[in-house]
């Protein structure tokens, strides 16, 4: 079974498995096309490296990297290098939904823009040994481990304060343009959160405590357009990747999905952005 398979089976068991756990990937499963999930992703890497665009800025993916992929967040695979070998844990998000709600709690906000972080030999070392437990319980069934769900919660929770410890040094360093990082990172995690029912800068903006303009300037500075224009830009990407990975519903129903309040408007929307309707490049594409 090659890699690709592998995946698709992994995201197609997810959902019963809770969280799952692949082993020496060698590629993105797709290149040249966006990538949006509902589930938490892990990557750890042990080898080569890999470009992508994560939320329209371009990353590399280095060895003895671990980055966390947060729901609904835009991946853009470029490239990787021949000797690219990384390990996935993946999470539905009903599991990740019941992680935030755990009594371990973990500052997951930091990832939403900068989603890697280097970790030493021994520490990486250290991490995928917490990870082979991992994979030992999310393969037994409930007859092996009766408390199997809340054993893979419990085991999760470790491995994320596994990787604040490691993060703790690095956190502590002023990122360049302080500012301009800190309410980017704020406003990402917002927009993977409300993004379906909040479209205007206004209201981010409030939650940010900033006015509309201000939230716009420190944005641009940091990306190099606007709130608004990166708002937009996330939608269309959410709703291209609605158009081509769910023929099952119309386009009427993904104008709801979006927050439209009707589907002419969402239309009108997707026409300024792209040049053509929702139909017609569901069609093309």
């Amino acid at each position: 079974m090659n890699e690709e398979h592998t995946f698709e089976r992994a995201l197609q068991d997810i959902n019963r498995l809770g969280v799952s756990v692949l082993h020496h990937v060698h590629r993105f499963p797709v290149y040249g096309q966006d990538i949006v999930s509902s589930n938490m992703m892990v990557c750890i890497c042990h080898s080569g490296t890999a470009r992508a665009f994560y939320d329209l800025q371009e990353v590399c993916f280095r060895p003895n990297e671990v980055a966390i992929m947060l729901p609904y967040h835009v991946v853009h695979p470029i490239e990787s290098s021949s000797d690219y070998d990384v390990t996935i844990i993946l999470h539905s998000a009903a599991f990740v939904k019941e992680l935030t709600q755990s009594r371990i709690t973990h500052n997951r906000n930091k990832f939403h823009h900068q989603p890697a972080c280097l970790l030493t030999d021994r520490e990486l070392e250290q991490y995928m040994k917490a990870v082979e437990v991992l994979d030992i319980i999310s393969q037994a069934s409930v007859s092996q481990y009766p408390n199997r769900h809340q054993m893979l919660i419990a085991q999760t929770n470790i491995l994320a304060e596994m990787l604040d410890a490691c993060r703790r040094e690095i956190d502590t360093l002023p990122p360049t343009h302080n500012r301009s990082n800190v309410v980017f990172d704020k406003l990402c995690g917002l927009l993977a959160t409300h993004f379906r029912e909040q479209h205007e800068v206004s209201f981010y903006a409030s939650q940010l405590h900033l006015s509309p303009r201000y939230l716009s300037i420190l944005i641009k500075s940091l990306i190099g357009i606007s709130a608004s224009d990166y708002i937009e830009e996330y939608i269309l990407i959410q709703a291209k990747n609605i158009l081509s990975t769910r023929p099952d519903l119309s386009v009427q129903e993904i104008s709801f999905y979006l927050g439209y309040s009707e589907s002419p408007a969402f239309c009108r929307f997707f026409r300024r952005k792209t040049g053509t309707t929702p139909s017609k490049w569901r069609m093309d594409n």
